[in-house]
């Protein structure tokens, strides 16, 4: 027995589905079809692509298992169901061909599970709301051992992330790349947009439907802040001031999760030097990564849970000491992140960041952000946890520490005569 299966694209989609290009990028409106068309294009690869070897492998990747369920699941089986052979197995989201081939569906909120894997080819949905240390870490070496494939496919959320894949792919021969405005690409009637814009606000429509690039991440608690640093020129490559320590904020979690921020206080300047994430390493490790920088260090600053006894009877104050991190301390608990955000926004004007240094705590506290309610989408106050706010609550936890006393805001530099002299830096091309 025989199927045939006829795939119809979507004319706005034709193009995509006939690239043969390795990497693809595609920003379009909400409720265009980018999902469905994705998922068209990976079966049309994964059912005419043959290779020795173990069996093709092929993802589907969204922000979490939920939304992949949700937005994808139903397609796929639709796509494939009628195929003779093919298993489909709803707990594992996963559908498997008489050939071995499979086609599974996984979270970037666990992106982990995914290491040591082999893909042909993966879309990668919503990918800024994925960390996004999946990709280099995790995804990409795992398209190595075959010259796999890659989708990126989403709306956008500001200048950088999506926007900005998509700009660098329409520059670069070796990408296929396509935008579709709401506007432009005849999905929606346009009775429906002007209805649409009724129910929104102007920036949102703007966002989600005409792919703005101006429009702000909704809900957004830092990145006006960040923004208007780098626009400001306090965003660039520095070293640390010899004249001062080098304090460090942390979050805990897994090691992967743990996040560490280098800071320097000086006069009123906050200098965010230094920044870990996604490091795999045991504790003494880690204090051995952190030596090896060869920073002054004065107090190191750890959450509440640092004091909690771990599996192994001590608690991980206690594993650093003995690895061999000293002057670690722990911040009172407070159960008021509202009190550290506005803390943190009093203190961006004085705040300079490392270039690169700190370039992925950047993009993490621009993407830190409030819940937005899916039927009106009206700001919320629940903040949402997710990759970025293991970052942005480590950056927080200097306002907490400064609160606390446990770090001055005018600490005396090293070796200074007294307390309030006068501060000269230098930041490369020009001093502060």
């Amino acid at each position: 027995m025989s199927v045939t299966l006829e795939i119809r694209p979507r004319r706005q989609f034709r193009e995509f589905l006939e690239s043969k290009k390795r990497w693809c990028c595609l920003v379009v409106h909400r409720r265009g079809g980018k999902t469905f068309s994705s998922l068209q294009k990976l079966l049309l690869r994964a059912l005419t692509h043959k290779r020795p070897g173990p069996p093709t492998r092929y993802a589907y990747i969204a922000p979490t298992q939920a939304q992949a369920k949700d937005i994808a699941w139903g397609y796929l089986k639709s796509f494939t169901w009628q195929i003779p052979g093919v298993s489909i197995n709803e707990s594992d989201l996963k559908v498997t061909f008489a050939d071995g081939m499979t086609v599974r569906l996984y979270s970037g909120e666990n992106y982990e599970r995914m290491r040591g894997l082999y893909f042909d080819g993966v879309v990668i949905d919503e990918p800024e709301d994925i960390d996004p240390m999946a990709w280099p870490s995790v995804i990409r070496p795992c398209l190595s051992d075959y010259r796999g494939w890659a989708i990126w496919i989403g709306t956008i959320k500001g200048k950088k992330g999506q926007w900005q894949r998509y700009v660098d792919a329409a520059a670069d021969g070796d990408w296929f790349s396509l935008l579709l405005r709401a506007s432009e690409s005849g999905i929606i009637p346009e009775d429906e947009l002007e209805d649409l814009r009724k129910g929104i606000s102007a920036d949102v429509f703007r966002q989600e439907f005409e792919c703005d690039p101006s429009v702000g991440r909704t809900g957004a608690i830092y990145a006006k802040e960040v923004g208007e640093a780098e626009a400001a020129g306090r965003v660039r490559e520095f070293s640390p001031d010899k004249g001062a320590l080098v304090h460090t904020a942390w979050d805990l979690g897994s090691p992967e999760n743990t996040r560490v921020v280098y800071f320097q206080r000086v006069g009123p300047w906050l200098y965010i030097v230094d920044h870990d994430t996604g490091l795999r390493l045991t504790t003494a490790e880690r204090v051995a990564h952190m030596m090896a920088k060869g920073y002054a260090f004065g107090c190191h600053c750890l959450p509440h849970d640092a004091a909690s006894r771990r599996p192994g009877g001590l608690s991980f104050v206690e594993e650093l000491a003995s690895a061999g991190l000293e002057n670690v301390r722990v911040i009172p608990r407070t159960d008021d992140p509202e009190r550290r955000i506005n803390r943190m926004w009093g203190m961006f004007p004085n705040i300079w960041f490392n270039e690169p240094r700190t370039r992925d705590l950047r993009v993490s506290l621009e993407n830190y952000r409030r819940r937005v309610d899916g039927a009106s989408a009206a700001v919320m106050s629940e903040i949402v946890h997710d990759w970025a706010s293991h970052d942005a609550d480590a950056f927080g936890y200097i306002a907490e520490a400064e609160m606390a006393g446990i770090v001055s805001e005018n600490l005396p530099r090293l070796g200074a005569g007294k307390r309030g002299a006068r501060v000269r830096v230098s930041l490369g091309r020009g001093d502060l």
